[in-house]
């Protein structure tokens, strides 16, 4: 598949303080881990540039299990304690040439390339691209140059992302489920959307 003219910015360094282990390294299924999946999603529907922002604790489980292909750009946040913005303006400063690029948490690794075409068929130079689901918004993001140049030229390291995007244009598009709300916080969480799986509903 041709690159396309996006690449992505995986969210992967907080603390996981309620999950109190690393949502990165949870298991997707018996072979792939969180993170693993990520990369293989977005790899695979054809980013340019892929870019994972962890913590030095992670990138060391990251390396011992082998999970940081020659294609994918780490990025340490060596600053944690920093809202995620801080993650978000560190992976955007690694993007190199892509026009575009999707923001994606790790603790929701069912992303699948009809979210991703839906995003990128409505990419725009002027608005960022939001995915709604019943009025909600939901994840992965995508901004545009512009945004990219602004979030990087941000001054406060410590800013609320949310906070931020809300001094651009937006234009949200809808969503045909529910997977774009999904953020796995704590271990229950965790159980209640594996169970699901299990039970052989494709999420």
């Amino acid at each position: 598949m041709e690159p396309r003219e996006a690449g992505v910015v995986i969210l992967a360094a907080g603390r996981s303080e309620r999950m109190k282990e690393m949502k990165a390294l949870l298991p997707y299924n018996d072979n792939t881990r969180f993170v693993e999946k990520i990369i293989s999603t977005y790899s695979n529907w054809g980013c340019s540039e892929i870019i994972v922002v962890t913590n030095p604790e992670v990138l060391i489980k990251m390396k011992q299990m082998g999970m940081v292909p020659s294609t994918v750009t780490v990025v340490v946040n060596d600053h944690i304690g920093f809202e995620r913005f801080y993650s978000v303006k560190l992976g955007l400063g690694a993007i190199l040439s892509s026009s575009f690029c999707f923001i994606q948490n790790v603790d929701n690794p069912f992303v699948h390339s009809q979210i991703l075409d839906l995003l990128y068929e409505c990419r725009n130079n002027k608005k960022y691209i939001t995915p709604v689901f019943k009025n909600r918004g939901g994840h992965p993001v995508l901004v545009n140059h512009e945004n990219i140049r602004r979030i990087c030229n941000w001054s406060v390291n410590s800013a609320n992302f949310k906070v931020v995007l809300s001094t651009m244009e937006c234009l949200e598009v809808e969503m045909p489920d529910e997977r774009v709300l999904i953020n796995i916080n704590s271990p229950e969480e965790y159980k209640r959307f594996f169970t699901v799986l299990q039970n052989g509903i494709n999420l």
